[in-house]
């Protein structure tokens, strides 16, 4: 397995409007900027994205029934399609897969091998129960499962902020759990998959260490990124 992989996850609130009362609305400009910042430098690279507005609103207004699920994952497509037709116009080989109809490594690493860009998404799926996957778990996942050399998670805010709201520079386990003690993460988004704190969490639970960066998801910071800069918030994991 390739072991010089990054992953970058693009937060639903980057390309969507995710503010009350919206649905599926797409930011466009914001959009095309991530996806010029990734025609860039896209080797080696799995992407992928939040559900936004196409997803959460669905989960909320329909529950995880059958007919919940199907909405959820339609409108997860109709996301998806948009983000990979734009990376084409790019000239990336954007190679979608959606984990409620299939999801696994081996896929992933044969997509890489056969020279596409690897973009998956948030979504639902049928374990023992109808359940949301998040973004956050499937890069996770991916991550000790590829030996990550870093991930990325590209955000609305300019990192992880303490409770003066200035940003963090390096967060490490301990200054989280003192976090934590004092109420949870300042600024941190609650949704339907968790906010800041469960995408925290869930770095932490990998047994795989590595370079994780929390930024705003601009196009000079995912270009930095990308480019091996640091950026934003560093999680010592």
């Amino acid at each position: 397995m390739k072991s010089d992989v990054t992953i970058l996850k693009i937060g639903g609130s980057v390309i969507t409007d995710k503010s009350r009362g919206a649905f599926e609305k797409l930011k466009e400009r914001e959009l095309r900027e991530v996806c010029r910042a990734i025609s860039e430098k896209w080797r080696n690279l799995i992407v992928v994205h939040g559900a936004g507005s196409f997803g959460h609103p669905h989960v909320k207004k329909f529950g995880l029934s059958p007919l919940g699920a199907s909405k959820v994952h339609l409108g997860c497509l109709r996301l998806s399609e948009r983000f990979c037709s734009v990376l084409t116009e790019f000239e990336v080989p954007a190679y979608p897969i959606h984990p409620f109809l299939a999801y696994s490594v081996e896929i992933v690493d044969k997509a890489m091998k056969s020279g596409f860009l690897p973009v998956l998404h948030g979504d639902v799926v049928m374990a023992e129960k109808i359940e949301v996957l998040s973004g956050d778990d499937i890069v996770a996942h991916l991550a000790e499962a590829f030996k990550a050399e870093k991930i990325g998670f590209a955000t609305d805010v300019e990192g992880v902020y303490d409770f003066n709201g200035n940003v963090i520079d390096r967060l490490d386990r301990s200054l989280l759990e003192e976090m934590i003690a004092k109420g949870g993460v300042a600024k941190g988004k609650e949704d339907v998959t968790g906010g800041m704190l469960r995408k925290l969490q869930k770095l932490y639970e990998m047994g795989h260490g590595c370079k994780a960066y929390v930024f705003k998801g601009n196009y000079e910071n995912l270009k930095k990124f990308l480019q091996g800069e640091k950026v934003g918030t560093e999680v010592i994991i």
